[in-house]
C-alpha cells in the first residue's frame, strides 16, 4: 500500500512538473521581411538575453520558437540590416531596416573575415543568388560579367571550366587564379556544384591577396560552402531545373553553287574538275550541282538538354550545426556525336561545441563525373570541307562499318567528312574527387585569443580512354588497325594550417593580429599505356596485356612532387572606425627552386570620410571612403622540374659549352652539359592601387571607382641558348597591366515595384616593358607558327598579332601602276599584282614591302570589360535580365586563314563567298577568288584578324514566388530562364568568345580554330523549402 502511494505521489509530481512546464512556455510563429516586405531568408531570431535559444528564418522569412513565460523580447537580425529588438507576441511580423546593409557584412578575406566598411582593399563579393540564374554546369561561368577586373572566357564544351583573368596577363605561364575552397587549395573549381557555395570573395589587388604569397599573382577567389546555423529547424531546400541548348550566332557556309564559283575562280585544273565529278556522281550541272551539304548544319544538335537537381539540408541545435547537399548535373553538347557531361555531388558538413572554448568541424565534397569529349577537330572540318559530296553514300563499297560518303568521289582526297570524324570520336574521361576538411578552433579570453589549426586534403583521380576503332571510307581513309590510349592520372595534395588571432580594442582603437604557419605538398603520378588491334573500347584492360603487337604497344610514368612551407602575418588597425590600417607579411619556401624563399608584404590605408565631423552637416554622401594599398605576391606556376635546364648534344649540335662534335663544319671548343639547375625563381607582381566607395541620394546609389597598376618582374619563359638546339628556362621579362574597376548599382522602390539597376566596366592595358637582352619573342598557334605569328616586344600588349595592315582591293590595273608598292613588285616578281589582288599599308613610305612594314594588328586582351543588369519586384512576381560584352581585343581567324596554304580550294563562309571581288567597285573588303590562291595574299595580314567586341545578353529570369500560407514554413519559387539567348558580334565566326588552346606543350589565345560553339539556353525551374 506504501508503495502504491508513493508511486502515485510521485506520478503526481511529474506530472504536475509537465503541466508547469507547459504553462510556463508557449510556441510563436513570426515572419521577417526586408524594407522592401520581401521575406528575409536565414535571419536570426534569438530571446534577448537568451542567445542560446532562438533559430533563423526559412527562405519564405518564416520562423517557428519555443519560448518561456517570463521572456518578453527576441532580437531579430541580418547581416546588412539593423537589428531589431520587438516584443514576443503569437504573431510577430518585423520589417527589418537596410539601414547601412553592406558596410556592416561581413566579408571573407584570406584566413579571416571583415567588416566591407574596414577594408583598404577592393575585394569583391558576389552575390551567390544572381550565380544560380545562370544554367552553367560550371561555377566560375555564372560570373560572366558581374565582377569588375575579372574576364571569364566560355569554353562552351560540356562541363569545361572557362578561362579566368584578373586584371589582365602577367606570365607566359600560368593566367588562372588561385583558388581556395574551403581553405583548401585548388587550380580550378568545375568540380563544385554551385547550389552548394555560401559565398565567393574575389582579391583582386596585391593588398588583398599578399597573405597567399606565392600562389596569389593571378589573384584569388576564396569559396566558402554552406553550413548549418546554431538553433536552426531542419530546413530543406530542392532547387531543380531542366531546360535544352540551342547553337546561337550560328555560321553559314557557302553552298554548292557560291562554292563552286568561287573554286572555279581559283583557276586550278583540279578546282575546275571538282565541280564536274561532283555533278557527274550526285547530280546537278556543272556550274549548278545538286549536291550542297551544310556541315555545320550536320554536326549541330538543334536541342541539346541540360539538366541540374539539387537537394540542400541544413539545420542546428544550440551545440552542433550540420549541413549536406546532394546534386546530379547533366549537360548533353550540341554536337550531333557522344559528348556529354555527367557530373553527382555530394556535401557534408558538421560542427560542434565540444567545449563552451573549443569548436570541431569536419567538411567534405564528394564529386563522380563523366565526360565524353568531343572531336574539335570536325568543327574546322566543317568550315573547310567541300559542299560537294554527301555525309553518307550507299554506293561507297569500301565504307564500313557506315557508309560514309569520301571526298575522294570529287576529287579531293584531302578533305575530310566531319560527320564521320565526330561519329569515330572517342574520348571518354571518368574524374573522382574527395575534398575532406577537419578543424579545431579554440577560444580565450572571451574569444579576444583564438587559436585554429585545420588539415585539408585533396585527392582526386582521372581515367581517360581514346579509342579508334577499324574503319574505311574511301582511298586514304582507311584504318584498318584499331587503336586505343588509356590514361590514369592521381594527384594528393594536402594543406596544413595553424592559425592564432587576437581581436582587441580599447575605446576608439581596434585591432587584429593574425599569425599563421602553412605546410602544403602536392604529388602528381600519370600512367599511360595503349595498344593496337584492341576489339572495342570496353577491352582497355587488355592494353597492357598480350594484346596487339609488340612494337605498337607502350607503357610511360610521369610524376611531379614538390612541397611548400610558409609563415605569414596580418594586422589590422582602426581608430573611431575612421583611420583604417591593413598590413601583411607572408615568407614562402618552395621546393621547386634553388633560392628555396620568397618574400611577400603588403600595406593598405584607409580613411572613411564620411564619419568625420565636417561631413556631418552634408547631404550628398551617406559613405564615403578613400583606401590606397600596395603589395608584392608571386606566381609559382612553372612545372615541379621547370627549374631543370637541358641541352642536347650530337652530331652537328653543340651546346652552350661546346661540343664534341662539328658544327657546321667547325668544331666549338669547351665542353658538354646535359642538365643543370638554373636560378630560377618566382615571378613577382607588385601592385599599388588606390580606390574611393561611396553611397549617395539616402544609399540608393552606391558605387567604388579603383585605378591600379600591376607590375610583373622575372616572368619566366624558354630562352634559346646559342650554339645549341636547347633552352634555358629563365626570368628574362617584365610586364605592366593597368586600368580602372569601376561598380555602380542603384536601387529604389515606387510603391509595390521595386526596381535595381547595376553595371560594371574595367579597362586593361597591357604592355611587355623588358625582355632581358632579346629583341622580341615570337609564337604562336601550333603548325601555323611561321604563318601567322604573334609577337611580344617592349612597348607592346604580350603576344600581340603580327603582320601586314590590309587597307582594301585594288580595283584597276590604273591604281596598280601608280601604287609604289605594287608597280615595284610587279617590276620584279615573275607573279603579278592584278586587279582584285589586296593592298598593303607602306608603314615606312619607301615603296617596297618588307618586314619593316609590319606591324601590331591587335591583342586577344580586351581593353574594355563590361557587364549591366535590372531587375523587378512586384507583389509575388520578379524579372532580371543581364547584360555582358568586351571591347578592343582581337581575334585571328585561322579557319578563314587555312586557306593561306590550301593547295586545293577549301570552302569559306557565305559573307565571305558573296563578298569576293568580281571586278572594279564589286568589293574594297574581299579579294578576287584567283587573289586568294597567290602568294601575295598569302602571308600574314590584318585581312585574317577580326573583331572580338561583343555584347550579350547573358541572362533572363522571370520568377513567382508562391503564397503557401502566412505562418507556413513552406516557400515555392518557379522560374523560367534564357541563358544567352542574344549576342550582337561583327565576327565571322561561331562565337567572339576564343578560349585558350594547348597544343606543343604550351597554351595559345586569341586563334580561333576547332572551338567549341556557344549555346542558348532555355528552361524552366522550381526551388521549393520545407
Amino acid at each position: 500500500m506504501k508503495r502504491k502511494l508513493i508511486h502515485a505521489l510521485v506520478c503526481f509530481l511529474l506530472l504536475g512538473a509537465y503541466l508547469s512546464t507547459r504553462a510556463q512556455s508557449r510556441a510563436i510563429t513570426g515572419k521577417v521581411v526586408n524594407d522592401k516586405s520581401a521575406p528575409l531568408a536565414g535571419a536570426s531570431v534569438v530571446v534577448k538575453n537568451r542567445p542560446s535559444t532562438g533559430t533563423t528564418t526559412s527562405e519564405s522569412g518564416i520562423f517557428h520558437l519555443t519560448v518561456s513565460s517570463s521572456d518578453d523580447s527576441l532580437v531579430i537580425s541580418a547581416i546588412g540590416y539593423e537589428a531589431q529588438t520587438v516584443a514576443i507576441s503569437n504573431d510577430v511580423q518585423i520589417s527589418l531596416s537596410p539601414g547601412r546593409r553592406q558596410l556592416d557584412e561581413v566579408v571573407v578575406i584570406g584566413y579571416g573575415t571583415q567588416k566591407r566598411a574596414d577594408l583598404t582593399a577592393p575585394i569583391t563579393t558576389v552575390n551567390t543568388e544572381n550565380m544560380l540564374k545562370r544554367t552553367t554546369a560550371t561555377p566560375m561561368e555564372a560570373l560572366q560579367g558581374s565582377v569588375p577586373g575579372v574576364q571569364v572566357v566560355s569554353a562552351g564544351a560540356p562541363g569545361k571550366s572557362p578561362d579566368v583573368r584578373i586584371r589582365g596577363v602577367g606570365s607566359f605561364n600560368n593566367e588562372s587564379p588561385l583558388y581556395v575552397v574551403d581553405g583548401m587549395f585548388v587550380n580550378d573549381i568545375g568540380f563544385l556544384n554551385p547550389n552548394d557555395i555560401a559565398e565567393i570573395s574575389v582579391l583582386k589587388d596585391a593588398s588583398g591577396a599578399a597573405i597567399y604569397g606565392v600562389r596569389a599573382a593571378n589573384g584569388v577567389v576564396l569559396i566558402t560552402t554552406k553550413k548549418g546555423r546554431l538553433n536552426m529547424q531542419t530546413r530543406v531546400t530542392y532547387n531543380g531545373y531542366v531546360g535544352f541548348q540551342t547553337p546561337t550566332h550560328r555560321l553559314k557556309m557557302a553552298n554548292g553553287k557560291e562554292y563552286t564559283a568561287f573554286s572555279l575562280g581559283r583557276q586550278t585544273a583540279q578546282d575546275s574538275g571538282t565541280a564536274m565529278l561532283s555533278a557527274q556522281k550526285f547530280g546537278g550541272s556543272g556550274l549548278n550541282p545538286t549536291t550542297s551539304t551544310d556541315w555545320y548544319g550536320e554536326l549541330l544538335r538543334s536541342r541539346a538538354l541540360i539538366t541540374n537537381n539539387g537537394i540542400d539540408i541544413q539545420g542546428g541545435s544550440d551545440k552542433v550545426t550540420y549541413s549536406a547537399g546532394f546534386n546530379y548535373t547533366y549537360q548533353n553538347g550540341i554536337m550531333e556525336a557522344q559528348n556529354n557531361f555527367k557530373r553527382y555531388n555530394i556535401r557534408l558538413q558538421t560542427e560542434a561545441k565540444a567545449y563552451s572554448w573549443l569548436k570541431l568541424g569536419f567538411t567534405v565534397h564528394l564529386n563522380n563525373s563523366t565526360t565524353f569529349n568531343p572531336a574539335n577537330s570536325a568543327w574546322a572540318q566543317a568550315y573547310s570541307s567541300s559542299p560537294l559530296f554527301p555525309v553518307y553514300d550507299s554506293t561507297n563499297v569500301n565504307a564500313f562499318p557506315v557508309k560514309f560518303a569520301t571526298a575522294s568521289v570529287i576529287g579531293r582526297g584531302d578533305d575530310a567528312n566531319p560527320v564521320a570524324t565526330a561519329y569515330y570520336n572517342y574520348d571518354r574521361v571518368k574524374g573522382f574527387q574527395v575534398l575532406p576538411t577537419v578543424y579545431a578552433e579554440a577560444g580565450f579570453w572571451k574569444n579576444k585569443l583564438t587559436f585554429r589549426t585545420q588539415l585539408s586534403q585533396l585527392y582526386s583521380s582521372l581515367s581517360g580512354i581514346q579509342y579508334s576503332p577499324r574503319r574505311n571510307l574511301g582511298p586514304g581513309t582507311n584504318v584498318t588497325v584499331s587503336h586505343l590510349n588509356s590514361v590514369q592520372e592521381r594527384n594528393t595534395n594536402y594543406v596544413l594550417d595553424n592559425l592564432l588571432t587576437y581581436r582587441d580594442g580599447i575605446g576608439p582603437h581596434h585591432w587584429t593580429l593574425l599569425l599563421g604557419q602553412s605546410t602544403r605538398e602536392e604529388r602528381w603520378r600519370q600512367t599511360s599505356v595503349g595498344a593496337d588491334n584492341v576489339l572495342n573500347v570496353e577491352e582497355f584492360w587488355y592494353a597492357s596485356q598480350n594484346q596487339g603487337t609488340t612494337d605498337a604497344s607502350f607503357y610511360n610514368e610521369n610524376g611531379t612532387r614538390n612541397a611548400n612551407i610558409s609563415y605569414f602575418t596580418r594586422g589590422t588597425y582602426d581608430f573611431d572606425n575612421k583611420y583604417l590600417l591593413t598590413a601583411t607579411f607572408r615568407a614562402d619556401g618552395s621546393s621547386k627552386y634553388q633560392t628555396k624563399w620568397g618574400y611577400f608584404p603588403s600595406v593598405g590605408l584607409g580613411w572613411v570620410v564620411s564619419r568625420e565631423d565636417f561631413m556631418k552637416d552634408q547631404k550628398i554622401f551617406d559613405f564615403l571612403k578613400l583606401r590606397g594599398s600596395w603589395g608584392k605576391l608571386g606566381n609559382d606556376g612553372v612545372s615541379s622540374n621547370g627549374a631543370y635546364a637541358k641541352l642536347n648534344q650530337g652530331n652537328n649540335v653543340s651546346s652552350i659549352f661546346g661540343s664534341t662534335a662539328s658544327a657546321n663544319g667547325q668544331y666549338v671548343p669547351g665542353y658538354t652539359v646535359n642538365r643543370f639547375y638554373t636560378t630560377l625563381a618566382w615571378e613577382v607582381v607588385t601592385e599599388w592601387d588606390g580606390g574611393i566607395d561611396f553611397e549617395v541620394l539616402n544609399r540608393r546609389l552606391k558605387g567604388s571607382v579603383d585605378y591600379y597598376h600591376r607590375k610583373t618582374t622575372g616572368v619566366a619563359f624558354n630562352r634559346p641558348v646559342p650554339f645549341s638546339y636547347g633552352s634555358i628556362y629563365g626570368n628574362w621579362a617584365d610586364m605592366v597591366n593597368s586600368g580602372f574597376d569601376v561598380v555602380l548599382n542603384w536601387s529604389d522602390r515606387i510603391g509595390k515595384l521595386g526596381y535595381q539597376v547595376g553595371g560594371n566596366f574595367s579597362t586593361l592595358k597591357n604592355r611587355v616593358t623588358s625582355l632581358g637582352s632579346l629583341p622580341l619573342l615570337t609564337g604562336g598557334f601550333p603548325e601555323w607558327t611561321a604563318e601567322f605569328p604573334n609577337r611580344s616586344m617592349v612597348g607592346q600588349p604580350i603576344n600581340y598579332f603580327y603582320g601586314y595592315q590590309f587597307t582594301g582591293v585594288y580595283q584597276t590595273q590604273e591604281e596598280i601602276d601608280k601604287d609604289p608598292i605594287a608597280s615595284n613588285y610587279n617590276a620584279t616578281h615573275t607573279s603579278k599584282i592584278l586587279p582584285g589582288f589586296p593592298k598593303y599599308k607602306d608603314q615606312n613610305g619607301d615603296g617596297t614591302l618588307d618586314d619593316k612594314d609590319r606591324v601590331n594588328m591587335g591583342s586577344y586582351i580586351p581593353k574594355l570589360t563590361y557587364g549591366f543588369n535590372l531587375g523587378l519586384d512586384y507583389k509575388n512576381f520578379d524579372f532580371s535580365i543581364a547584360f555582358q560584352g568586351v571591347a578592343g581585343n582581337k581575334i585571328l581567324n585561322l579557319n578563314r586563314g587555312k586557306l593561306y596554304k590550301a593547295s586545293t580550294t577549301l570552302n569559306i563562309d557565305e559573307k565571305f563567298a558573296t563578298g569576293l571581288w568580281t571586278g572594279p567597285g564589286s568589293s574594297n573588303s574581299y579579294p578576287s577568288a584567283y587573289a586568294i590562291g597567290q602568294s601575295w595574299f598569302q602571308v600574314s595580314n590584318s585581312f585574317f584578324v577580326e573583331s572580338g567586341a561583343y555584347l550579350r545578353i547573358q541572362n533572363i529570369q522571370l520568377g513567382y514566388n508562391f503564397n503557401v500560407g502566412k505562418t507556413s514554413p513552406i516557400a515555392l519559387r518557379v522560374f523560367a530562364t534564357a541563358d544567352r539567348p542574344f549576342i550582337s558580334t561583327k565576327y565571322n565566326g561561331f562565337t567572339p568568345e576564343i578560349p585558350s588552346y594547348t597544343g606543343g606543350g604550351y597554351a595559345v589565345y586569341g586563334y580561333d580554330a576547332n572551338v567549341y560553339p556557344i549555346s542558348a539556353t532555355y528552361s524552366l525551374g522550381v526551388r521549393a523549402t520545407f
